[in-house]
C-alpha cells in the first residue's frame, strides 16, 4: 500500500473517531442539560410551595 494510502486511511479513522466522540459527548451534554433542568424545576416548585 503507498504512503498516499496509508494516510488517507490514518485521516479516515481520526474523522471517524472524532465524529463518534462528539456524537457521545453531544449527547451526554443533552442529557446534563435535561437533568439540570429538572432540577431547577424542583427547586422552583420547592421555593413556590414554601411561600
Amino acid at each position: 500500500m503507498s504512503e498516499w494510502g496509508i494516510a488517507l486511511i490514518a485521516a479516515g479513522s481520526a474523522i471517524l473517531g472524532s465524529s463518534v466522540t462528539g456524537f457521545f459527548a453531544w449527547k451526554a451534554g443533552h442529557r446534563q442539560a435535561a437533568a439540570a433542568e429538572a432540577a431547577g424545576q424542583a427547586q422552583a416548585n420547592a421555593l413556590i410551595a414554601n411561600v
